[in-house]
């Protein structure tokens, strides 16, 4: 493919997507069409069919795409020498805020055993970070307690971070991200 295809290509992809997010704005992505997508970007259906085969394409595409953005932002905190789990958290809680829009449409589903959250909740971030906070006292736990402490974990943290994107709740990525790491490593009893 020469490198013109490979923009045409992704300016329609990227069109795509755009206007699915718009249309999701309105509807659930069950009951977008893939006619009406198609006339919301103004891409022709054989142009569609030469790329996806539903809507529910396009939108594991975007989610896809924001894992790997959250995993680069990990990695990225990483290979910086920032190994403190909580700036690292802080990270991810700041771009979740700046794509707030985005996240918004991701996080309606309250349903964490499928789509977009199922993908969050086995990210590399995620997996990674329980390991470490679950191994951070110095005790070892053994491999079932390991598995309900990172379910624990990880459906707390997905719903605190839920509400404060869906509800717009007035607090800063650096409170949020203290509050997660707080809990997932204290529990709640704050300090005194």
């Amino acid at each position: 493919m020469g490198e013109k295809q490979n923009q045409r290509v992704a300016l329609t992809k990227r069109l795509l997507q755009e206007s699915l997010l718009q249309l999701m704005k309105e509807k659930n992505i069950q009951n977008i069409s893939v006619k009406e997508l198609c006339e919301a970007s103004g891409i022709n259906r054989s142009t569609f069919y030469n790329h996806y085969t539903r809507p529910e394409d396009v939108l594991s595409e975007i989610e896809n795409s924001v894992i790997a953005d959250l995993n680069s932002i990990w990695e990225a905190q990483y290979e910086e020498g920032n190994w403190r789990m909580d700036k690292r958290i802080e990270m991810l809680c700041i771009y979740i805020k700046d794509h707030q829009d985005l996240f918004q449409l991701l996080l309606r589903d309250s349903d964490t055993s499928s789509g977009f959250p199922a993908l969050l909740m086995d990210s590399t971030h995620v997996r990674i970070s329980h390991d470490q906070i679950l191994t951070s006292d110095g005790k070892e736990e053994s491999p079932e307690s390991k598995k309900l402490m990172a379910t624990f974990i990880s459906n707390g943290s997905y719903y605190l971070i839920r509400q404060w994107i869906l509800e717009d709740i007035p607090k800063t990525p650096k409170e949020v991200g203290a509050m997660i790491y707080y809990v997932s490593t204290h529990g709640w009893n704050p300090p005194k």
